[in-house]
Order: C-alpha cells, then sequence, then structure tokens
C-alpha cells in the first residue's frame, strides 16, 4: 500500500509541474497548485485541478468569470460564469488518453503522462482561456466549443448593448 500512495502523490507532481509549466507560458498564476488565474479588465480566467471524491482521478476544468457581475479576485469554478471541463473539448482519442493520464491508478510513465496533460491542458485549457479577455470574446468561445460548454443565464442575457 505505500508504494500506491507513492505513486499517487508522484503522479499528482507530474501533473502540477505540467500545469505550471504551461500555465505560465501563457500567464496564469498558480494559487496551490490546484488554481491558476489570469485577470483582464472583463474577466478573470481560472483552470482548476480538481480531484474526485473517490479514487485517484484527477479532472480539470477551465471556467471564465465576468467581473462586471461581481468584485471576485479568487473566484471559484463552480461559481463562475463560463465553465468547461478540458476533456470536453477533444477528440475522443485524445479524450480519452487525456482523462487516463489524469486518473494516478492507470500506470503511465511519467514523461508520457505529463505530456499528455501538457498538450492537453495547452490547447483546450490555457489555449481557450487566453482568448476570453473580455466577455465578448469568452462568449465567443463558448459558442464555439458548445454544447459541453456551461454559461449562466445572467451572462448571456446582460450581454452588453455595444
Amino acid at each position: 500500500h505505500h508504494f500506491r500512495s507513492r505513486q499517487v502523490s508522484d503522479g499528482r507532481e507530474i501533473i502540477v509541474e505540467a500545469l505550471v509549466e504551461t500555465a505560465s507560458r501563457h500567464g496564469f498564476r498558480g494559487v496551490r497548485a490546484t488554481n491558476f488565474y489570469r485577470e483582464w479588465p472583463e474577466t478573470i480566467c481560472l483552470l482548476n485541478l480538481q480531484k474526485s471524491s473517490w479514487g485517484s482521478q484527477f479532472y480539470m476544468n477551465a471556467a471564465v468569470w465576468f467581473k462586471r457581475l461581481g468584485a471576485e479576485r479568487r473566484p471559484k469554478e463552480y461559481n463562475c460564469h463560463i465553465r468547461w471541463r478540458v476533456n470536453s473539448q477533444m477528440e475522443d482519442n485524445q479524450a480519452k488518453a487525456f482523462t487516463q493520464a489524469l486518473n494516478l491508478e492507470y500506470a503511465l510513465p511519467g514523461d508520457q503522462r505529463q505530456s499528455l496533460v501538457r498538450n492537453g491542458v495547452d490547447t483546450y485549457g490555457f489555449g481557450l482561456l487566453a482568448r476570453c479577455e473580455s466577455e465578448r470574446t469568452a462568449l465567443q468561445v463558448a459558442d464555439e466549443c458548445a454544447p459541453s460548454v456551461l454559461v449562466t443565464l445572467e451572462a448571456r442575457r446582460q450581454e452588453k448593448a455595444n
């Protein structure tokens, strides 16, 4: 059992390392290695690493907060106005490999786990979030990525009357 718990903590390190590296390339700053934020005048973008309540599966969530709808410096992912699971935007094969890479009970060489996580989050996490620098572009990304993106009604309803 000791081995398994070591395998899990090493695996988590590998995932976090891939995140930290990719985050900084896209201008995101990490808070406790589970939340990575980037702030723009209209939005706060967030990538969140979530551990399953059971087992050693992790999930990656991307989210956008509209500052006009609330003064929040570090919004929680589940309260954000736009949200998606990073793997929901991938083709089936990549989504499957990405999900396996985030499952620490799934045996994978560390460098392979790291590159699967890095590539997935680069494109469908930080990459998409980096385009959400305004409400307008964030809603555009949400539309392109529909239907697997949640957008709150207030974010839609309040689309600025330009």
